[in-house]
Protein backbone atom coordinates (compact mmCIF):
# COMPACT_ATOMS: atom_id res chain seq x y z
CA UNK A 1 0.00 0.00 0.00
CA UNK A 2 2.86 2.30 1.11
CA UNK A 3 4.71 1.54 -2.03
CA UNK A 4 1.48 2.52 -4.38
CA UNK A 5 1.24 5.73 -2.39
CA UNK A 6 4.44 6.77 -3.51
CA UNK A 7 4.45 5.85 -6.74
CA UNK A 8 1.15 8.41 -7.43
CA UNK A 9 2.91 11.11 -5.62
CA UNK A 10 5.71 10.35 -7.73
CA UNK A 11 3.44 10.64 -10.69
CA UNK A 12 2.55 13.93 -9.41
CA UNK A 13 5.89 15.29 -8.78
CA UNK A 14 6.86 14.43 -12.36
CA UNK A 15 3.85 16.04 -13.49
CA UNK A 16 4.61 19.15 -11.81
CA UNK A 17 8.14 19.44 -12.96
CA UNK A 18 6.73 18.56 -16.68
CA UNK A 19 4.54 21.12 -16.32
CA UNK A 20 6.87 23.82 -15.04
CA UNK A 21 9.57 22.98 -17.44
CA UNK A 22 7.27 23.01 -20.82
CA UNK A 23 5.38 26.40 -18.82
CA UNK A 24 8.92 27.75 -18.40
CA UNK A 25 9.89 27.22 -22.53
CA UNK A 26 6.68 28.31 -23.46
CA UNK A 27 7.59 31.73 -21.80
CA UNK A 28 10.53 32.10 -22.85
CA UNK A 29 9.56 31.46 -26.55
CA UNK A 30 6.50 33.92 -26.12
CA UNK A 31 9.05 36.28 -24.91
CA UNK A 32 12.06 35.97 -27.69
CA UNK A 33 9.27 36.28 -30.37
CA UNK A 34 7.43 39.65 -28.42
CA UNK A 35 11.45 41.14 -28.76
CA UNK A 36 11.72 39.97 -31.70
CA UNK A 37 7.82 41.38 -33.20
CA UNK A 38 9.38 44.77 -31.29
CA UNK A 39 12.77 45.27 -32.58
Amino acid sequence: MSSGKKRSGGGLLLDLILTICTGGLWLIWILIRYLRNNS
